[in-house]
């Protein structure tokens, strides 16, 4: 089986004295014009905790040592050194353009928590129709507010994505920064975190551009 950790762009060399899942070397390859990252493992892995960190370690390495990496997320698998070009081939202008949309970034992450809760009903039990209303009012209200996070650092990114769903979190997204503004970019989270002391904000990364790796493109 091969194992792939991601495209990369301008990698002198392998990291040295790293090793891949299940402890096989890394190796080079080329498709298409794509330098890809692998390793030879026995058999489709497991999910375990030693072979995700394992994984993540490659990456964490590559994007030390590389122009830019567009990092696969673990499971990339195949069986053998034809089934890996082809999946490449019919993907190779994606990921081309994916790696070109990360070099030079890092990736974050930001959620933002409000600690408002729905109000009460208020004495006087209001018809359903004021009640629908103040619903309304706060989710309008919630929405500006999210935006007013989310708009000064997607200004910083060059490609930034919100996540929905069924998350109670006011605000959570991932930001593609170019290296050059990261300071910029956690001077403006610490300017928001001053300016809503009500809200808990909470930022992580740098990481490897996972979020902006699946189809080498961001929602602005």
């Amino acid at each position: 089986m091969i194992h792939l950790y991601g495209v990369v762009e301008e990698l002198a060399e392998l990291p040295p004295a790293v090793v891949g899942v299940d402890e096989g070397p890394l190796e080079r390859h080329r498709v298409e014009g794509l330098e890809l990252i692998v390793s030879r493992t026995v058999e489709r892995n497991d999910v375990t905790q030693a072979a995700v960190l394992s994984h993540a370690n490659v990456v964490e390495e590559l994007m030390a040592r590389s122009g830019a990496v567009l990092p696969a997320r673990f499971g990339h698998t195949f069986t053998d050194e034809q089934e890996l070009a082809a999946a490449v081939k019919t993907k190779a202008s994606e990921l081309a353009r994916g790696l070109k949309l990360v070099r030079g970034c890092l990736e974050f992450g930001l959620r933002a928590l409000s600690g408002d809760r729905a109000s009460q009903n208020t004495p006087g039990e209001p018809s359903g129709r004021d009640y629908m209303r103040t619903r309304l009012a706060e989710e309008k209200a919630r929405q500006r507010l999210a935006e007013e996070l989310h708009e000064p650092l997607a200004r910083l990114s060059r490609a930034s994505t919100r996540f929905g769903g069924a998350s109670p979190d006011l605000l959570q997204a991932a930001y593609l920064v170019p290296r050059r503004d990261v300071a910029a970019f956690g001077d403006e989270v610490r300017r928001l975190e001053a300016a809503h002391a009500d809200l808990t904000i909470v930022c992580t990364g740098p990481w490897p551009p996972y979020t902006f790796a699946a189809n080498g493109e961001g929602e602005a």
